[in-house]
Order: structure tokens, then C-alpha cells, then sequence
């Protein structure tokens, strides 16, 4: 069950949102900083920390953290960290490599992804073993769903799904608007963007609110599970405007 949880908990910020073509020097999703805490049935279970950073002109890092707390904490120490780096365009993204670590007790696992976009091709490395994947311009890593997600909100896009490299295949996950609502999170009021996201032909559906505020950056998550009802919820935020 710890392990269900941790699973859980990352596969959220899979719900988190690549092109070739001519880069300006003004992202529209400015640098920034967030913290959330992920919820089960109203009990904490752990914390995701996210950073997206300029490193060099025209590259971008992202990094997310999730970390088991709580009452969790007491039964295992688990964590999970995503790393993507990243070129950004005024409109598209376009990932160059993505790291996944994820440290379950005892045991570990990683995987890199490692994109070449001449060849429209990605290397994957996983448990000692490599192998080569065609891609399609547009293809983005699990972890630029974030950002692809926000900026197309921006925009005011209609048609919101992404093709995303995971697990050794392409994978499309698809958004459907859900209207407006005002939601207040630790005592503020964000005026959303309400989502529904599927993943594939799968039934199971995750929901969420992304502020206009906040540069369309998801302030609440749920999902239910015949084990009751998820959450990520934000705590703080901040941006480099």
C-alpha cells in the first residue's frame, strides 16, 4: 500500500504538461517555484517541489521532487525526482534530455531519455538496457506536460493533447474543458480553468484547476480511487515575471 501511494503520487505530476523552431529569447511561462502537498482521504502523504530554471540562452531546467510526509513518512522513506532540460520557443517547447529517479525503499530505478531531434529519434536507458524509439516533431517528455499544458491554456487553445514519451512508447493524453470556477486553496481565491485528462483510451480520469493568475499553473488535483480521493494541492508559488 506505501508503495500504491507513492505511485500515486507521482503520477500526478505526470499531469504536469516540443517542436523544431526558431527560438526568441522571451519564454511565455516565465522561471518559477512551486510547492504542493499531496493528500489521501484528507491525510498527508507527501510534498512535490517544482522548479523551472534558466540554465544557458534558450535552455530551460525543470525539477520536480516528490517526497513522502506525514504519516507515510513513519512507514517508508520514498522519493521521486524528474528532471528535464529543455529549449522554449515563444509558443512550443522542444525537450533534449529527461531523467526519472525513483528511490522506493530499498530499491531504485532510473531511466534517461536522451532526444535527437535531426534523426526524429530518442534514446531510451532503462535497467542497463538502451534502445531506440522514433519520434514525431511535437513529442514532449512526461514532465513538459506542465509546461505545454500552461502555455496552451494561454492561448487560449481548445484542443488540448499531447503526445509524451514514456515507457519505450508514445502515450496521448488528452484534456477536455470542464469551464471556469472559483476555487479557494489555504485561504485563496484563484479564479481556474477546470480540466478533465485521460491517458490513452483509459477510463480513469484525473481533474484539475489551473489558475489564470498564476500563468495557468495547476493549483488542485483529484482523482478517485476505489482507495478514496487523491490531492495535490498548492502551498506557495512563485515567478520571475
Amino acid at each position: 500500500m506505501q508503495i500504491f501511494y507513492q505511485k500515486i503520487a507521482y503520477s500526478f505530476l505526470l499531469i504536469f504538461l516540443a517542436s523544431q523552431v526558431a527560438f526568441a529569447s522571451t519564454p511565455s511561462i516565465p522561471p518559477f517555484k512551486a510547492e504542493y502537498q499531496l493528500s489521501h482521504n484528507s491525510v498527508e502523504i507527501g510534498h512535490v517541489n517544482l522548479v523551472m530554471k534558466a540554465i544557458a540562452p534558450e535552455q530551460y531546467k525543470l525539477l520536480s521532487k516528490t517526497e513522502t510526509s506525514g504519516l507515510l513518512s513513519f512507514l517508508r522513506d520514498d522519493d521521486v525526482t524528474e528532471t528535464s532540460i529543455f529549449k522554449m520557443s515563444n509558443t512550443l517547447t522542444r525537450p533534449m534530455n529527461y531523467k526519472y529517479s525513483e528511490q522506493l525503499g530499498d530499491g531504485t530505478k532510473n531511466v534517461t531519455l536522451v532526444f535527437d531531434w535531426q534523426k526524429l529519434s530518442v534514446s531510451n536507458t532503462s535497467k542497463g538496457k538502451s534502445w531506440q524509439m522514433e519520434i514525431q516533431p511535437g513529442v514532449i517528455d512526461k514532465a513538459l506536460m506542465q509546461i505545454a499544458l500552461m502555455r496552451d491554456l494561454k492561448q487560449l487553445k481548445k484542443e488540448l493533447s499531447y503526445q509524451v514519451a514514456d515507457g519505450g512508447r508514445l502515450k496521448t493524453y488528452t484534456f477536455a474543458h470542464q469551464g471556469e470556477e472559483l476555487i479557494t486553496i489555504n485561504n485563496k481565491p484563484y479564479q481556474t480553468i477546470k480540466l478533465a485528462r485521460k491517458k490513452d483510451n483509459k477510463s480513469q480520469v484525473t481533474t484539475y484547476w489551473c489558475a489564470k493568475d498564476l500563468h495557468m499553473l495547476p493549483v488542485l488535483l483529484t482523482r478517485e480511487k476505489k482507495y478514496g480521493t487523491f490531492k495535490m494541492e498548492l502551498i506557495n508559488a512563485s515567478f520571475k515575471d
